[in-house]
């Protein structure tokens, strides 16, 4: 067996036997066949330059032992911009004088998604309800928010002051929490994380089936905005559910969905993705939404694209296959 550096979801933060720490398992367990003897593999989610890690960067350096270094269920923090906690810096410059490979979330070679691989083995979990069965009436949008990251922060404050509130099924966690008037709880997806922000970790189905069946557009806020790409199940609910969408994410998410044969709908809603800044990305958001909401036949739009949402649902399943495979030849 290789040298195992092994901190992530399943030991630091939530219950024993969570669904993502069962998953990171069995995805770790793939990685871990693929190595020689002598490598050492470090999971990276939420690393700390601790003793044991020393140690390891110690041994790689002293035998030049091949380095991987993963990111799956959560984003890839190697990069400059995306250091969020000045402890990641230390972690990342000793890495830099080892022979080191990042896997998981960083596109080349050595990319795959953690959470498209989840997403499929729990296919059946969101789908429970027919999509199409649409309950009137039909809110303009839907963006919902768990954690309250800056940027998600942000937008449902520029929601609250273009007076869109109103128009959409809108939530987020933290201090002043915004819940929906009807939803559920997800007690597998609550085992999962550490902490209480006051909304479900609803991360395996497309919650309750009147607020999905009763939106038009959806409003993706992904995790980050600053790595170089990072997708979750956020981004692929949409797609599972037979909604257009917009997202507010890393700046390379909508290259990457378009490398995999997604339809971003950019004729619908313009390209306001490529704008650098997030707080820019978030005026085009804004601005599609005050366009969209004077639509009246919502309903009949939304079958009038069906054809594309389902290419969209049916490629998810070509690009889970092709992932599947990139994982068993990562290294």
């Amino acid at each position: 067996m290789p040298l195992i550096y092994n901190k992530g979801f399943d030991t630091e933060c939530a219950e024993p036997g969570n669904i993502i720490g069962i998953h990171d398992t069995k995805i770790k367990n793939i990685i871990y066949n693929q190595m020689k003897d002598d490598d050492i593999f470090i999971d990276s989610t939420w690393v700390n330059l601790d003793g044991d890690l020393k140690n390891l960067i110690h041994i790689a350096k002293e035998k030049n032992s091949r380095v991987f270094c993963y990111s799956g269920p959560d984003w890839n923090n190697a990069l400059p911009q995306s250091l969020v906690y000045d402890r990641y810096e230390n972690v990342h410059n000793a890495l830099k004088e080892c022979n080191t490979t990042y896997i998981g979330n960083q596109r080349g070679t050595h990319f795959f998604s953690w959470w498209v691989d989840f997403v499929i083995e729990n296919i059946e979990q969101y789908q429970t309800f027919d999509p199409y069965e649409l309950k009137f009436p039909i809110k303009t949008y839907m963006c919902l928010n768990r954690k309250p990251h800056r940027h998600r922060i942000e937008l449902v404050n520029q929601l609250k002051h273009h007076n869109l509130m109103d128009w959409g099924h809108v939530s987020l966690g933290g201090d002043s929490v915004i819940k929906l008037s009807t939803d559920l709880i997800n007690p597998d997806g609550d085992k999962a994380v550490g902490g209480d922000v006051g909304i479900t970790n609803d991360i395996n189905s497309l919650g309750h089936p009147h607020n999905w069946n009763s939106h038009f557009l959806n409003v993706v806020t992904e995790t980050t905005t600053y790595t170089d790409v990072f997708v979750t199940e956020k981004t692929l609910k949409p797609i599972i559910g037979r909604r257009p969408f917009l997202i507010l994410g890393d700046h390379n998410i909508y290259t990457l969905l378009k490398d995999w044969g997604f339809d971003t709908f950019d004729d619908m809603f313009g390209t306001g993705y490529n704008m650098p800044a997030h707080e820019d990305r978030i005026e085009w958001i804004i601005s599609v939404l005050n366009d969209l909401k004077q639509e009246k036949g919502l309903d009949k739009l939304l079958h009038s694209i069906k054809p594309r949402l389902e290419h969209n649902y049916n490629q998810l399943f070509e690009v889970a296959r092709q992932n599947k495979k990139n994982l068993y030849n990562l290294i």
